[in-house]
């Protein structure tokens, strides 16, 4: 028959801080486990959002447990989880803060690093669930193997998973031959559980000998446990969706509301900027018009203008033809002052000549009276 301690865990209600992973499942043995060990020193390699850590530490409350437990994880990534944002481990210290700092201690460094923090011998329930490659999970085992103590209990996840790179059901198939006191649960990727081979009496686990008889009862109990905890969460989901999706309609519908008080805003802007639009056209045909009349205008002053220009050309032959005239009216000027000249020179002559020929009448008159005188004082 299963024992009254795996019953009286069936009730145990995990608290997650993330949404679920494949170890939620397991977290109804989780639960059990750390009871049903109650270990001194408990152990988890690779943490993450601490699903499977904090149901550990969850059950060591509840139960009054004096256990101390321990979180190994460098809260970065790795190859196959990929890389993780900072918020993750903020999220994970401020809830284990919260909730169990009395007993439970965060590490964040590398596996190898943490090592040294432990004595030889301590460890009594121990968790892998790091990097999944044969040779990390391999090396994560041989160690910390010399840290666990006799009988110790060791968990390992994701046995069922052969995919890419995972290589945890390689090593699980070797331990199994090395460690006979086992069980591998099948759901949620697989979890290998496993004693080591020097528990002192008040150790042994039972449950994990090759010939417990109910131990294939216990799997599926675990196995409907979890299958349980996984409708339990995904019911939860469903009613903090619809909550959520309430909550999205109502902001939705503001949104909406929102929007529609914008496109009416829009269409009034845009109503004005269509006015806006129609005026600037009318605008631009006047502008379009003012534009041509000045095209014709300009047309106008550069005929006038080519007029003006031709009419200047022409002035400039008449100045040219007036001013050879002036030079030939010159010419004729000096010609005639030059005749003017011998003609004044002429007349001074014949003036002179006159005056001579006056004088020479008034000498001839003068010897005539004297003549006539003469005849009559001779005839007298």
């Amino acid at each position: 028959m299963i024992p009254d301690s795996l019953i009286a865990s069936a009730s145990f209600a995990p608290r997650s801080l993330s949404s679920p992973s494949s170890w939620l499942g397991h977290l109804p043995f989780a639960a059990w486990v750390i009871r049903e060990i109650s270990p001194k020193i408990f152990v988890e390699l690779g943490t993450h959002s601490g699903n499977s850590y904090f149901s550990f530490c969850q059950s060591v409350a509840e139960a009054g447990i004096p256990s101390k437990c321990y979180a190994v994880d460098t809260w970065l990534g790795d190859e196959q989880a990929g890389q993780y944002s900072e918020d993750i481990f903020a999220e994970v210290d401020a809830h284990n803060r919260e909730h169990y700092a009395g007993f439970s201690r965060l590490l964040r460094m590398t596996f190898d690093d943490a090592v040294t923090s432990f004595g030889d011998g301590s460890i009594e329930l121990f968790h892998i669930d790091g990097l999944h490659t044969y040779d990390a999970v391999r090396h994560d085992f041989e160690t910390w193997e010399p840290k666990l103590a006799p009988g110790a209990v060791v968990l390992f996840h994701d046995t069922k998973v052969r995919e890419g790179n995972f290589g945890v059901w390689k090593l699980w198939e070797e331990l199994q031959g090395r460690y006979p006191n086992n069980l591998e649960f099948p759901h949620s990727h697989g979890l290998g559980v496993l004693q080591l081979n020097n528990a002192p009496d008040r150790k042994i686990a039972h449950w994990l000998q090759p010939h417990f008889r109910e131990k294939q009862t216990l799997i599926d109990y675990f196995a409907a446990l979890g299958a349980r905890q996984s409708e339990r969460f995904e019911l939860n989901e469903l009613k903090f969706g619809a909550a959520n999706l309430n909550r999205a309609v109502v902001e939705r519908d503001g949104y909406i509301a929102g929007l529609n008080q914008a496109l009416a805003e829009r269409d009034s802007q845009v109503a004005d900027l269509n006015q806006a639009v129609t005026e600037r056209d009318s605008h631009i045909a006047d502008l379009n018009q003012a534009v041509t009349e000045r095209d014709g205008y300009i047309a106008g002053l550069s005929q006038a203008v080519a007029d003006r220009d031709s009419y200047i050309t022409g002035l400039g032959q008449a100045v040219a033809e007036r001013d050879g005239y002036i030079t030939s009216l010159d010419q004729a000027v000096a010609e005639r002052d030059s005749y003017i000249a011998g003609l004044n020179q002429a007349v001074a002559e014949r003036d002179s000549y006159i005056a001579g020929l006056n004088q020479a009448v008034t000498e001839r008159d003068s010897q005539i009276d004297g003549l006539s005188h003469a005849v009559d004082d001779r005839n007298g």
